[in-house]
Parts: structure tokens; C-alpha cells; sequence
């Protein structure tokens, strides 16, 4: 993987947007993306950053809301042409395949670049209250289910019914989260989230083996602890210099995806480009 790193992380502090740079400054430009969860956080910031980056970029931009204000204000700001609102139930096979029947049904052949599985669930603390488990004792099987469903067999269900549209050379990023590593898991507890998160990772190289032969790279990305709904109940322990905004998160995840190489296809990276053991 080419370096990304230096300049874009030491320019920009963390609670600050990540500045909007030239298309050359990119070795990889996606002109059709397609991201699942773009109604807001960390995926509206991923619409947000790639339309900001070029002026040719098209979002499809897939939630089961469909649309949401802040969708209607980047359709208002860069054009209802580039920001594609489409509804669809990830966890719903049927729903997947309506998403990619209107992608091609809008867009022709034209290729989808890039594959941003961004939706995810950690908790329901506004509505059925669930939370991540802290112990067996309190492991309930239809949340878990639930939680499995939205965030590991979601992205699979997206990139299956997407597979035949990926351009050559397209790159896949799942958002997984550092606490879906056996390999770093120290703590415990989070049972659900943890076995989906490390079920996706599994699934993201899965993905990379698979689609090797069009050269598609795919990907497992860490966004750090980033202010959003998902993480909104546990930030009162994290350090400020250590809770970074969704524009941040979202501008550094998409310089270590523009930068890699083939080879780097089927690993687990931070957002800052380091590695992350499964």
C-alpha cells in the first residue's frame, strides 16, 4: 500500500474536516459508489468526502429510510444527478437485488467503482433499549441475531447482489470496528458485536479471494471511535484528542483505500493505515 498517511493526518487535526484536495492527489478516483447506511454518520461522511473530491462522482446512497435530511441538503448541494437515494433493508436479499435491479436500471453499464458497507448496529438505546452485552448472562438470542444479521450478513447480501456491476479494479471497504479481532480482544463482553464484526473480517476475505480475478480489492476498516449515534453511549470515557468526527473518520478511511494495491486486498486496516491483526 502506497503511504497516505503523513500529510493528510499531521495537516489535519482531528475535530477538524479534513480539506477537500484535487482529484490528482488521488491515485484512485471513484466515479459510481455505491454505500449502504448513507443517510448519516459515518456514511453520509463517506457521500460527503467523495463528492467533494470530484466533481464527476456519483452516490448511490442506500438506507432503509431512503432518504434523510441531510441527504436532501447534499442533493441541494451537489446535485440530485450525483446523490441517488435508495431504500433498501440490507439484511433483506430480496431488497439488495431491487437496490442493484435500479442501479442498473439508472446507470446502464456503467460500472460501480467502489463498495462502501458502512450500516451497522451496536445498539438501540432510543428505541428497544438493547446494548451491548457486558456477560453471558446477558445475551439475548433475537438481538443477537439481529446484530449479526445488520452487520455481517448485510454487507455479504449487498456485495452478492452487487458482484455483477463491480468494475474491474473496484474496491470494497467494510467498516469493521479494532474490537472484531480475536487476535485483540482483551476485554471481553460486547459479545454480539464482537462475533459480527469478526464475522464480516471473515467475510472480507472471503470477498478478496473470490473477486481476485477482476482485480477487486477488498477490505476490513477500523474508523476509530467516531461521534455518531452508534458510538454517542460510550464516549464519556474516551479522550477528546481520541473521539474523532465522521468527516475525519471518513476522509482517512478513504486515503487508505484509494492507496492500496492488489496485494493489499483481504487485510484489516485502521484509519490511519496500519494494520490491525484478525
Amino acid at each position: 500500500m502506497h503511504d497516505v498517511r503523513p500529510r493528510r493526518l499531521v495537516e489535519a487535526s482531528h475535530n477538524t474536516p479534513l480539506p477537500s484536495l484535487p482529484p490528482s492527489s488521488y491515485m484512485f478516483i471513484p466515479m459510481l459508489v455505491v454505500i449502504s447506511g448513507a443517510s448519516r454518520g459515518i456514511g453520509l461522511a463517506f457521500a460527503s468526502q467523495l463528492l467533494r473530491r470530484s466533481s464527476d462522482s456519483v452516490i448511490v446512497a442506500a438506507s432503509r429510510s431512503g432518504m434523510s435530511p441531510e441527504l436532501e441538503k447534499l442533493q441541494a448541494d451537489f446535485g440530485a444527478d450525483r446523490v441517488r437515494p435508495v431504500t433498501c433493508d440490507i439484511t433483506s436479499q430480496e431488497q439488495c437485488q431491487a437496490m442493484a435491479d435500479q442501479i442498473r436500471a439508472e446507470h446502464g453499464k456503467r460500472p460501480i467503482d467502489m463498495l462502501l458497507n458502512v450500516a451497522g448496529v451496536l445498539h438501540e438505546a432510543g428505541s428497544s433499549g438493547m446494548m451491548p452485552e457486558r456477560s453471558l448472562r446477558s445475551i439475548d438470542a433475537d438481538e443477537m441475531q439481529r446484530v449479526i444479521a445488520t452487520n455481517a450478513i448485510g454487507p455479504v447480501l449487498v456485495t452478492q447482489a452487487l458482484v455483477p456491476q463491480l468494475g474491474r479494479k473496484a474496491r470494497i471497504g467494510n467498516v469493521s470496528a479494532r474490537v472484531g479481532s480475536i487476535g485483540d480482544n482483551r476485554l471481553g463482553g460486547w459479545w454480539s458485536y464482537r462475533m459480527s464484526k469478526a464475522a464480516l473480517n471473515m467475510a472480507t476475505v472471503n470477498m478478496a479471494l473470490e473477486l481476485k480475478r477482476k482485480e477487486v480489492i477488498a477490505v476490513a476498516l477500523h474508523p476509530g471511535t467516531t461521534d455518531t449515534g452508534l458510538s454517542e453511549p460510550f464516549q464519556k470515557n474516551v479522550k477528546p484528542e481520541k473521539l474523532f468526527t465522521a468527516d475525519y473518520s471518513a476522509g482517512a478511511m478513504l486515503d487508505v483505500l484509494t492507496g492500496l494495491e492488489i496485494g493489499d486486498s483481504g487485510k484489516f486496516f485502521a484509519y490511519d493505515g496500519s494494520p490491525i491483526e484478525f
